[in-house]
């Protein structure tokens, strides 16, 4: 029986951050390349040992006047993983939490949408952290 602490270690040593330059949206189109990211700690059990792809939806958002992010595109996620809770922060500038978006993993590739509520211009966005974290029963 793996006890609550041990639980929350491993689910800290599953944090992932990867830092990415999104660059500026335009009419024109966004060139959002997939960022690669390991996810895991050799200091604990993985769910996930290969690394995971990020890409972006990007489409343009009355409401900011400019293209906003409307999902996060994951992939490379193991099978080990589902049933985990993924966790997705987009943070802007300073490492400021943009959005904060939360899904259960049910595939190696998955969307997890942006909420409508908090809207994200593409232009303030400079990184993403993804938090594979066990689902407590």
């Amino acid at each position: 029986m793996i006890s609550n602490k041990n639980r929350k270690a491993a689910s800290v040593a599953l944090v992932a951050v990867a830092l990415v330059g999104v660059r500026t949206a335009s009419a024109a189109g966004v060139d959002l390349g997939g960022q690669e990211i390991l996810i895991g700690s050799s200091t604990a059990e993985q769910c996930n040992s290969s690394q995971v792809q990020i890409d972006y939806d990007v489409a343009y958002d009355a409401a900011l006047q400019g293209y906003g992010v409307s999902a996060t595109q994951l992939s490379g996620l193991d099978e080990r993983c589902q049933g985990y809770d993924v966790i997705v922060t987009l943070s802007g500038p300073g490492g400021a939490p943009l959005a904060e978006m939360t899904a259960v993993v049910d595939a190696s590739q998955m969307r997890v949408v942006v909420p409508a509520t908090t809207p994200v211009a593409a232009e303030q966005l400079t990184g993403v952290s993804i938090v594979l974290k066990e689902t407590e029963a």
